[in-house]
């Protein structure tokens, strides 16, 4: 009788040990779960190696091994060990790569001109903050007593009015432990009406505009990135989060920083989240948007967050800046920030309630909106009916 009382005690401790792994097992399932297609999520860093690392020799981890490339992007990845630095278009200077490029790549004067601009200066990543006539107001850093736990830096252009308007009385509208930031190139762009005086008295009405004294157009997005990163180890280096998103975007606030908050502090440390992409290849079609030709890159692209909204870690800024200045230029920035995450050693995680291709067709209320954190492109009118419908009373969805 004592034997079977021992049995049914031991099979009862081993049945809550059984329930307790299992329930341990299913909410990290739950945390990293992959969807299908190209849009999957890949393990984050692990328990045993969680910090970023940046070795000697990035061949390896950026795939660039084997026999010797052709493409010059993999030629030039292969061989270097930092981008050249300075204005200058000297030997060195920061002009010597495009320089290279141009004599290097045999067809590259059939490239898309855009794409051939973009290479030319593509290592050149020191530009000045761009002022007004008579000075304008500066963007303040984040003092001691405020530093901010979710820093919006929206990517915008100097024409795109409406949409930062929207972006400021919805989802980027004033809250504790936010603070908003619009990404800008510079107002006087060739070809196009000089805005310079409009974007002025933006600046100084709203002081939330980061303005850089180079030409804004989508091959330079990249340089936002770059430029945010210095800009916060300068003036902002102890934020938490990071959000790097379009104009056009809509972020659930309150979800996102909900999320945040309830990660496992080892994933918050190298945190890089978003809608992820894990078998994109280069489109090789020429006369589209992101037509890569051959004899500038070969293989397939790292697995990256879409452009459109993501996530980062905010400690990461000072090892991404240094991870750029080892990694060859190319000419989406999505794609090249995924490239930097790569040489870290540190993988993207996905999360379901990001979606950065929503269609125009569809409706998005209150409801739908739920389980969502970052929807884009939506047009600054859907925005703001978004917003009012997430704050009115609520209905039973």
């Amino acid at each position: 009788m004592r034997c079977s009382k021992c049995l049914l005690c031991l099979s009862a401790l081993l049945t809550l040990l059984g329930l307790k792994v299992y329930i341990e097992w299913t909410s990290e399932a739950r945390l990293s779960k992959a969807s299908a297609g190209p849009r999957g999520v890949l393990p984050g860093p692990t328990s045993a190696c969680p910090e970023p690392t940046l070795p000697a020799n990035l061949s390896a981890r950026l795939g660039q091994t084997g026999p010797p490339p052709l493409a010059y992007w993999n030629r030039q990845q292969r061989q270097l060990r930092a981008l050249p630095g300075g204005d200058s278009a000297e030997a060195g200077g920061c002009q010597a790569w495009g320089a290279a490029a141009a004599a290097q790549i045999p067809d590259f004067t059939s490239y898309p001109e855009d794409l051939r601009r973009f290479l030319l200066s593509a290592a050149c990543r020191s530009f000045p903050r761009w002022l007004p006539e008579g000075g304008g107001s500066h963007v303040a850093g984040c003092s001691a007593a405020d530093v901010p736990y979710l820093l919006l830096a929206v990517k915008s252009e100097p024409g795109r009015f409406a949409e930062r308007q929207a972006v400021r009385e919805t989802w980027g509208s004033p809250a504790p432990g936010v603070r908003l930031l619009f990404l800008l190139g510079s107002p006087a762009g060739e070809g196009r009406p000089d805005l310079g005086s409009l974007v002025a008295w933006e600046s100084r009405r709203h002081r939330d505009l980061l303005l850089w004294d180079f030409l804004d157009v989508p091959f330079n997005r990249t340089l936002k990135d770059l430029l945010l990163l210095a800009w916060l180890g300068r003036h902002c280096p102890d934020v938490a989060f990071v959000l790097q998103a379009q104009d056009d975007a809509f972020v659930h606030t309150p979800a996102l920083l909900g999320h945040l908050q309830a990660l496992p502090p080892s994933w918050a440390r190298s945190l890089y989240l978003g809608e992820i992409f894990t078998q994109a290849k280069p489109l090789r079609k020429a006369g589209g948007p992101f037509y890569v030709p051959g004899s500038f890159f070969e293989g397939d692209y790292p697995a990256y967050a879409s452009g459109g909204g993501y996530v980062i870690a905010g400690r990461l800024a000072p090892w991404l800046l240094r991870a750029a200045a080892r990694v060859a230029p190319f000419p989406f920035d999505d794609v090249y920030t995924g490239l930097c995450f790569r040489a870290l050693g540190l993988v993207p995680r996905a999360h379901p309630g990001f979606h950065t291709a929503w269609p125009a067709h569809r409706a998005l209320d209150s409801c739908a909106f739920q389980d969502l954190l970052l929807v884009q492109p939506l047009s600054p009118q859907h925005s703001i009916g978004l917003w009012r419908h997430l704050h009115a009373p609520q209905p039973r969805c």
